[in-house]
């Protein structure tokens, strides 16, 4: 399966987070999504509104850029 990768290095808010919203909309329960981020606002913005969402959210550091791991969670039904 190819992997999910948005690179999102070049954009700045509030594009960035838009893109991100829109493409993690796009996943199914249990995928995942890979976004390689430069902006460190963007980043902050992005992990605080995935993580408020129905999203398992988790960020590490690389050589210039840091990366964040989305993995869109089952939302359970009280019925």
């Amino acid at each position: 399966m190819k992997p999910n990768i948005l690179d999102l290095r070049e954009e700045r808010c509030p594009m960035a987070l838009l893109l991100a919203k829109r493409y993690a909309a796009r996943l199914e329960n249990g995928q995942s999504l890979l976004i390689y981020i430069s902006d460190m606002s963007s980043m902050k913005d992005i992990v605080n509104f995935l993580s408020q969402q129905a999203y398992s959210v988790e960020q590490e550091a690389s050589s210039g850029f840091h990366q964040i791991q989305v993995i869109k969670k089952e939302v359970q039904s009280n019925a």
